[in-house]
């Protein structure tokens, strides 16, 4: 017998329970554990509660748990820093992002962090993102119960790209689909599947618009929007954090084989970043510049999810971690 390869993004310990009965769900959270445990000992209930800080780890399109290069770094630096890991299985995870939305995936992150609140101590909560995982977390920003937005404390988006200018580089007759998907959705009947040649996977037609057609509820982040329109998309991000503290890392990748060539990388990430902050309540734009809730990375070298390029895994998550520390020490501070 061949040997399969071992788990090329890493081993995980941690436990696995279930946050949601119906649909049923389930999600895998690694804690922290003290330096003279194994790396791969089964943590205990008590080591679960510990951990009063959520790390939450959202892939693309098709991703489930363990979904990048540096899910394993991210675990470690969560450790070091004393916060958990939490690796959710959605109805969107695998191929079930082609009958979902991003309501029904933001809806079931407020049940698992529900969960995790009642069950596991969380008090606080990191959200990092990976390409379509950008979306969920913009969306979750606005959409999520309230008192639940207040506990995310830092969001990281790792590769926010435009489903629709990625879909347009593949070949295939996308008006045509795009007309088909507008007929069914215009005659009710938008969970009807769409065509094979549409889409590499079961896809229907509400979600196919979601994700390609300009405006569609998935459309965040494609180049070609005006300042206005990000605007409009984006800046609650700046508005929210002004107001729970929360701090926004956006992380682009400049060899993203997903973004279209004649994209300027550095001028769009500067520009969701602004769209992001914004202006505060009163429009001064210098007050959201001094405040700034969203900063931008650019990983020179990076590719879309970080499987390339040296050091760029690295750079990524030691971003992400300062975020982390500057959540718990503000904390800290205003209990101190």
């Amino acid at each position: 017998m061949k040997s399969p390869p071992l788990s090329p993004y890493g081993v995980f310990a941690g436990q696995l329970f279930q946050y949601s009965a119906n649909p049923a769900l389930i999600a895998f959270e690694s804690p922290p554990i003290s330096p003279q445990t194994n790396s791969n000992t089964i943590p205990s209930d008590e080591q679960i509660a510990q951990s009063c800080n959520k790390c939450i780890l959202l892939g693309g399109l098709s991703d489930g748990p363990i979904p990048t290069p540096y899910a394993k770094l991210l675990e470690k630096k969560c450790h070091t820093l004393g916060w958990s890991l939490v690796q959710p299985i959605l109805s969107s995870s695998y191929l079930g992002f082609g009958h979902g939305s991003l309501s029904r995936d933001t809806d079931e992150l407020v049940r698992l962090m529900d969960y995790l609140v009642c069950h596991h101590s969380a008090q606080r909560f990191a959200l990092v993102g990976h390409s379509t995982g950008c979306q969920n977390s913009i969306h979750f920003l606005k959409w999520a119960r309230r008192d639940i937005v207040d506990r995310l404390k830092v969001v990281a988006l790792q590769a926010p790209v435009s489903d629709r200018e990625s879909h347009a580089l593949t070949p295939g007759d996308h008006s045509t689909h795009l007309a088909h998907a507008k007929s069914l959705l215009s005659k009710n009947e938008g969970e009807e599947m769409m065509p094979r040649s549409a889409f590499w996977a079961p896809i229907t037609a509400s979600r196919y618009l979601s994700l390609f057609d300009v405006d569609g509820d998935d459309d965040f982040f494609s180049s070609d929007l005006t300042d206005e329109q990000l605007s409009d998309r984006l800046g609650h991000v700046g508005n929210i954090g002004r107001e729970t503290g929360l701090n926004l890392l956006a992380a682009f990748s400049k060899k993203d084989e997903y973004v279209p060539q004649i994209v300027d990388k550095d001028v769009l990430l500067k520009r969701l970043v602004s769209a992001m902050n914004g202006s505060d309540d009163e429009g001064n734009e210098e007050i959201a510049v001094r405040e700034a809730v969203a900063r931008g990375l650019m990983l020179n070298n990076a590719n879309h999810n970080l499987s390339e390029g040296d050091g760029d895994k690295e750079e990524f998550v030691e971003a992400v971690g300062k975020l982390m520390e500057v959540a718990v020490s503000t904390v800290d501070n205003v209990n101190g």
